[in-house]
C-alpha cells in the first residue's frame, strides 16, 4: 500500500480511505465473531486491530507519528474498530432471526426460536442454571439478543377511520 501513495505524490487521500474500508477492513475483520462475544479474553486482538487502523489512518493521511492517533482516525472519517465491529456483531446477531427454519444453527437455540426444529442434545435450553452462566459463546449471545427483538406492528389508523363509542 506503501507504493501506491505517500504524502507528496500517489493517489488521494479519498482514494487511500476508500481502498482500506473496502479492501483491508474486510480481510481483517473476516470472521471476527468467532472471538469476539460476551465473556471471551479479547483484549490482545482488539488491541492488534487498533494498531491496524491507527498505522492506516496514518498512511491515508501523511500525518506525522507523533499526532494523537484518535483525532487522526476522526479526521480521515474511520469510527473506532470496536464500535465497528459492534455494529457488525449486531447485523450478525440479527441475521439469525431471518435463517432458513431447516438450518442446523436453530437445534441449538432456545425453542420459541428453534423453528419447530428438534432441539440438539447440547442445545442451549437442556444445559443447567449452573452450565448456562458459565457458557461463554456466539450462540449464547445470539440467544439473549433474539430474546430480546420483539416483533411488534402497531398498525396507524387516521383519526377519520377509528371508530368513536
Amino acid at each position: 500500500m506503501k507504493m501506491l501513495g505517500n504524502s507528496s505524490c500517489g493517489i488521494l487521500p479519498m482514494q487511500k480511505r476508500l481502498l482500506y474500508r473496502t479492501c483491508i477492513l474486510p480481510i481483517a475483520l473476516y470472521r471476527f465473531n468467532l472471538w469476539f462475544f460476551k465473556g471471551a479474553p479479547i483484549i490482545k486482538n482488539i488491541n492488534e486491530l487498533k494498531k491496524m487502523q491507527c498505522k492506516a489512518a496514518f498512511w491515508i493521511t501523511g500525518a506525522f507519528q507523533t499526532s494523537p492517533s484518535d483525532s487522526i482516525e476522526a479526521i480521515v472519517g474511520l469510527i473506532p474498530i470496536t464500535l465497528h465491529m459492534r455494529k457488525l456483531n449486531g447485523r450478525y446477531y440479527l441475521r439469525y432471526g431471518s435463517i432458513l427454519s431447516t438450518h442446523t444453527i436453530n437445534s441449538l437455540l432456545d425453542p420459541q426460536h428453534a423453528k419447530n426444529h428438534p432441539p440438539h442434545k447440547t442445545a442451549t435450553s437442556k444445559l443447567t442454571d449452573k452450565q448456562q452462566f458459565n457458557l461463554k459463546s456466539p450462540i449464547k449471545d445470539v440467544n439473549e439478543r433474539l430474546n430480546g427483538i420483539r416483533e411488534c406492528f402497531n398498525p396507524f389508523f387516521p383519526f377519520f377511520l377509528q371508530v368513536q363509542e
